[in-house]
């Protein structure tokens, strides 16, 4: 790898923790110390599955709490399992619908 192709890794790297922040520019203003890095990082957390297609387990939670409160949701292990196997079909199905 380049010279130059680190540095424009870097930079977007960069960018990603600058948008991840200034997203909820309040949250990371009130926070302080530790709990502010602890943020920080449960979002980049998010953005970089989100990056790879893998939704995150907590919105799902939420979802359901919210829209579907007689459904019982999907364990972390059994939804995760459940993204990867609608991304990447295997020979016994094609795409499904949403997990709810």
């Amino acid at each position: 790898m380049s010279l130059k192709d680190q540095i424009r890794q870097k930079l977007a790297l960069g960018k990603i923790i600058k948008f991840t922040v200034l997203a909820q520019p309040k949250k990371f203003l009130m926070l302080n110390g530790i709990k502010t890095i602890q943020m920080i990082w449960q979002r980049l957390q998010q953005s970089f599955r989100l990056m790879v297609g893998v939704p995150d387990y907590q919105t799902y939670l939420e979802h359901m709490q919210k829209n579907h409160p007689d459904l019982v949701a999907m364990d972390a292990k059994t939804f995760y399992r459940h993204c990867v196997d609608a991304r990447y079909p295997s020979a016994r199905g094609g795409m499904k619908k949403c997990p709810c």
